[in-house]
Formats: C-alpha cells, structure tokens, sequence
C-alpha cells in the first residue's frame, strides 16, 4: 500500500555558484526518501516554477532519476541576482504521493562586462594663462558587475604630448601639467586629442577628450615711434595722404590684430585715419 510520501533530505536548499560557470555545470545533487516498499518506494524528481519567479525554472535541468540539478541556460547576475524553483518528488505507487522543495539559488558575481564612459568624447577649453594644476575636466566610467564598481582606473593612453596634462587614476579629473603658455608651446594642431582609458583590470573602455588652449589678450599694441612727425602745406585737397603710423602686438591671433582710430574730436574733424593699414 502506498501510504508514505518521498520525504527530501531538506525543505530548503540554498546554493551560491559564480554567474560564469558554463552550461551543463552540476549545481546540486538531491536527495530524497521513501518508507513504502517496492515500487512505491521508487522515487522520481522534477522542476517546476516558483510562485513569486516563474521564469527561473528555465535555468535549470533535473534528471529525474539521479536528481541531479544542472544550469540549462547562462547565468547573468545583472539581470537576476537570485533565482528559485521548486523541486518535486514524486514515488511510483499508485495513486503516486510526492513532496516538495525550494531551491534558491545566489549568483556571485564575476567579472564579464566592460566598463563604459558616460559620454564618448568630452570636451574642454583651457586658457594659455592656466597655473599648472588646473582642472580641465573629469571623465567618468561605470561597470555594471558589482565588484568593479567604485575600483576602476583611470589613464591617458594617447594623445598628451610632452605629458602636457594628468589624470587621477580614481577619479578621472584632468589637470594642467604645465603652465597654460606651455601647453600653448607644445600644441601640435589647434587642440590636444587625449585618447583616455578605464579598466576593472580584464576589460577596458576608451574615450576621447578634445581640449583646445585658449589665446588670452596678454599684449598692449606698441607703436613703432611715440612721435610721428608730418608737414603738410595748407590749402591741400582731402584724401590726400599725411602719414603712415605702424604699430605691432605681441599676441597670436584676434588680438594680435590692430585697430587704429583718432581721438580728439578737433583732430577727427580734420582728419582721417584707415582703420586697417594707419
């Protein structure tokens, strides 16, 4: 007579396996019992779905005669940290009595993604006066496996001619190296491109941060003589030429260029200059 029901070893299992464990990997061998005799104390295993995850099942493989459980499908930790199903065994009497168990599974944790840089390419300006030292910009990086986050490091990998600027490995924050006047010195192009680099130690992700050296007004132009002398004989028509004045700034660039004008409301009557040329 068939009066006993398969009894499992426990009512819970819990079991914690890495997320990149293969395919086919064993996570569990159960165990359970019958009192009946005979037939009836033959004893089968199947999977079926937990009430509150009844997708996690798909996971998991039972061979119903070895109760051998094995992973189906991969495992990834960043879409389910912990996954359940239930187990059930079930004896071969008639009518067949079974009972219940609750796998629940923890994944650790492992490193198989790459971490990845809130924006592609980042730009910053600088200006030719900057102190060594300067901030120029912070770059950052996440990794969604948990035990990277808050440990990746940070570098420049290309592009900083003559170590023109540095990068806090921890934090990604960009500084000067040099004085702003150098760093205009040793620009190669119109603006330094820095290839930067964050890794968790097996996977890197990369960016690139395009800082351009501002020109500053650092010059007052200088006229070529503090006094120009002209004669001009009276009565001559207008546009006739006086003189030329010529002056020189020491910056690069729009401010290097001269503008001339006449100040004096009497001699702006009398007068006129070309703005351009003086």
């Amino acid at each position: 007579m068939n009066d006993n029901a398969p009894v499992f070893e426990q009512r819970q299992y819990y079991v914690n396996i890495s997320e990149a464990v293969p395919v086919g990997t064993a996570l569990l061998t159960l165990s359970a019992t019958d009192a009946d005799a005979g037939s009836s104390a033959h004893v089968s295993f199947r999977a079926e779905p937990h009430a509150t995850a009844p997708s996690d099942v798909g996971f998991f493989h039972v061979d119903a005669e070895r109760g051998l459980v094995l992973i189906r499908q991969r495992l990834d930790r960043e879409q389910a940290s912990q996954l359940r199903f239930v187990v059930v065994a079930s004896d071969a009497g008639v009518p067949s009595l079974s009972s219940s168990a609750i796998v629940t599974v923890n994944l650790i944790d492992a490193n198989d993604n790459s971490p990845t840089f809130d924006q592609a390419a980042y730009e910053a300006s600088v200006s030719d006066r900057a102190a060594r030292g300067l901030f120029v910009v912070a770059v950052q990086a996440s990794d969604v496996d948990i035990t990277d986050r808050g440990q990746l490091t940070y570098a420049v990998v290309d592009g900083n001619d003559r170590q023109a600027f540095t990068i806090d490995s921890q934090t990604g924050v960009i500084s000067t190296a040099h004085t702003g006047h150098r760093l205009a010195a040793n620009m190669q192009s119109d603006a330094y491109m820095l290839n930067v680099s964050a890794t968790d130690g097996v996977y890197t992700a990369f960016a690139r941060v395009k800082v351009t050296i501002d020109q500053s007004n650092s010059f007052t132009p200088v006229f070529s003589q503090s006094v120009f002398d002209a004669d001009v004989t009276e009565h001559q028509p207008a546009e006739v030429v006086v003189t030329t004045v010529l002056a020189a700034d020491r910056d690069e660039g729009v401010y290097g260029d001269i503008v001339y004008s006449i100040i004096g409301e009497d001699a702006d009557e009398m007068f006129a200059i070309d703005s351009l040329t003086g």
